[in-house]
Order: structure tokens, then C-alpha cells, then sequence
């Protein structure tokens, strides 16, 4: 017999935590469960507790704090479907509107796009020998009220570039829109060259080092937005979808669930996905309402 605990998580003065226990045969009918690996198991979940008169747990909480993926996992007892992509094709397609006929602002030929209004920029940063994953770059237009919209009205595509000449591409965007926030992937030694300079140009630039816990956040904040109905691209853009599609949701050998991108499609690792959710992170995770005006973020 074999037990697997979920996370510990404090309820007031107390602990609640899911278990998993392997059996012979299935104990209680509803508490049974035949996992994928065909091994019955006596579970209990976090809701179960909360059904038997648990009250030291707010359910809602923790689902704000987790992912729907990772809830079910640390705390419901289900099996993560290693591989799956992040990102729900059917929402991301629904995403997409007629930029031409839905944005009466947006002028994509014009010197100035959407004129005077406000835009975040998103850069993932590429290596420089042309062979390897491509850099990208998205401009998002930001809600114009809590809790509206993001409009992702341009991306960009760099290949085999030196760093000089990516800072250049993003310095070309700040001189074609009113740019109020870039957000550079420096995780690589050429995103934070690349982020050196900018910051001459750009002071404001916001340098994000990928991590478990920041990759999970960027796809979170993105999933949130996706489920609110806040986020529109032209539809024209199929790259972008492509690149969201092929974010893949992994387990680490600690068992914890993370992100990454699958480099085997053809679609740069999923860069543009990346670099649309560096500009929208902008607005933090539970600030839909407008209530925190800036931003730290230190990964």
C-alpha cells in the first residue's frame, strides 16, 4: 500500500491535504477510482473532506491560486495528462474577430496604428545563428476600462538576428506606438543583452527570467483571460494560434506542474505565445478590477 499526499494547505490553524491510496480492490464505492495506469485507488479529495463537514478551507481560494489543471491535480487526485496543450484550441480560435470590421481604431497601415493609444509589448528573445528558435514580438492594446478587453493588433517574427539588431526591431515598435510597457524574456544570455539595450531607449522595460513559478503565472494570467472573454486577435493571425497551441502543459520529477513548448511543430517553440503574455502580465493575476496601478515582479 502506497500513499500520495497533495500540497499542505493552511486552513485558519489547520491542515487539509488530498490523499491518494493504492488498494487491492476498490473500499468504498464513492470513494473508488481506476487510474490510467490500471491501479485501483481509495481516494479522498479536497472536496470530499469539504462534503463531510470540513470547514477550515475556502475551495475558492485555492482554485484562485492554482490553475484548473494543477486544482485537479494536487487536489482532486487526477492524473496530469502529460503533453496536453495548455491552451484550448476551440477557445483560442473563439478568441479571434474581424480586426478590420470589429476595430474602427485600428489603422494597420497607417504610421501610427491605433494613433495615440496605449500599447505593451512583449519580446521573446532568440539566439543569433538562424538555426535555432525564432524571436517574436507581440503589441497588445490594454483594456481602456478594468476589466475590458486586450487586443493583440500586431506580431512580429525575427530569425538569425544579433542582439543589436532584436533591440532595434523593439525600438522601431516604440517609435510607431505609444508605448507604455515592454516585457523582455532574458532567460537566455542574448534576451538579457538584448534588454540591456532597450532599457537605454526604454528605462521602463521589464526583464522576466522564466522559471517554473513564472512560466505558470504567464500561463495562468493568459488562461483567466482567455475564460473572461478579455482577449481578441485578428483572426488573419494564424501563427499566433498555432504558437498557443503548441504550449504544452509538463510534469516536473518533483512532481510539480509547469509549462513548456513543444519544438518539434515547426512553430518556434511557441514564441509568439510567449511574448503576447509578457505583454499582458502586465496586468497582474487578480487585478481585473484595476485595483493595483503597478507592477513589481521579481522571478
Amino acid at each position: 500500500m502506497a500513499t500520495v499526499h497533495g500540497p499542505h494547505h493552511q486552513g485558519g490553524n489547520h491542515l487539509i491535504r488530498a490523499s491518494v491510496v493504492a488498494v487491492q480492490r476498490p473500499l468504498d464505492p464513492a470513494l473508488k477510482f481506476r487510474y490510467p495506469d490500471k491501479t485501483w485507488r481509495q481516494i479522498v479529495t479536497l472536496q470530499d473532506v469539504i462534503d463531510h463537514g470540513w470547514e477550515y478551507t475556502d475551495l475558492e481560494e485555492i482554485q484562485d491560486e492554482n490553475s484548473e489543471d494543477e486544482f485537479r491535480n494536487l487536489y482532486m487526485c487526477e492524473f496530469v495528462r502529460d503533453g496536453e496543450s495548455a491552451f484550448s484550441l476551440n477557445s483560442l480560435i473563439g478568441c479571434g474577430v474581424d480586426g478590420y470590421d470589429d476595430w474602427p481604431d485600428w489603422k494597420p497601415f497607417a504610421p501610427r496604428p491605433v494613433g495615440n493609444r496605449p500599447v505593451w509589448v512583449g519580446y521573446d528573445a532568440n539566439g543569433s545563428t538562424g538555426n535555432g528558435d525564432s524571436g517574436a514580438l507581440c503589441v497588445v492594446v490594454p483594456p481602456a476600462v478594468p476589466g475590458g478587453r486586450f487586443r493583440t493588433i500586431e506580431t512580429r517574427q525575427v530569425r538569425g538576428l544579433e542582439f543589436e539588431e532584436q533591440a532595434r526591431v523593439i525600438e522601431d515598435i516604440t517609435l510607431k506606438y505609444n508605448v507604455q510597457h515592454i516585457g523582455i524574456d532574458v532567460t537566455g544570455g542574448n534576451g538579457d543583452a538584448v534588454y540591456q539595450i532597450v532599457k537605454k531607449f526604454f528605462p521602463a522595460a521589464v526583464p522576466y527570467n522564466f522559471t517554473l513559478a513564472s512560466k505558470r503565472a504567464l500561463v495562468m494570467k493568459m488562461l483567466q483571460v482567455i475564460r473572461a472573454g478579455r482577449w481578441e486577435y485578428d483572426c488573419g493571425d494564424k501563427a499566433l494560434v498555432t504558437a498557443f497551441n503548441a504550449v504544452r502543459r509538463i510534469k516536473t520529477q518533483a512532481g510539480f506542474i509547469t509549462y513548456d513548448t513543444d519544438r518539434s511543430r515547426g512553430v518556434s517553440h511557441g514564441d509568439l505565445a510567449w511574448a503576447n503574455m509578457l505583454a499582458i502580465i502586465n496586468e497582474p493575476l487578480g487585478d481585473e478590477d484595476g485595483a493595483v496601478k503597478s507592477l513589481v515582479m521579481e522571478f
